[in-house]
């Protein structure tokens, strides 16, 4: 199974920006307010290509694109992706 389809089981899309930034993105409810879920390779520029490699995950609000907590930095997708299942 590819990474991509690996995030569409846990409810992400694949997004780029017209900047050229490309993330895995998930919509959520955040403390009552309208998300969304940010998932980047670790540099915060492009996305993931392997389970293995280390990212960063941010929370987003929808409206204003402002960070709703600061990101984070995780060891690697599939640890993060595991967290999501606790």
């Amino acid at each position: 199974m590819s990474v991509e389809e690996v995030m569409k089981t846990h409810g992400f899309n694949l997004s780029a920006s017209c900047a050229g930034k490309a993330s895995y993105t998930k919509w959520i409810k955040h403390r009552g307010k309208r998300a969304y879920i940010v998932v980047n390779d670790d540099s915060g520029e492009g996305f993931p290509a392997t389970l293995d490699e280390p990212v960063r995950v941010a929370i987003h609000d929808l409206r204003s694109g402002d960070e709703l907590e600061a990101s984070q930095d995780i060891s690697s997708l599939s640890a993060y992706l595991a967290s999501l299942d606790e």
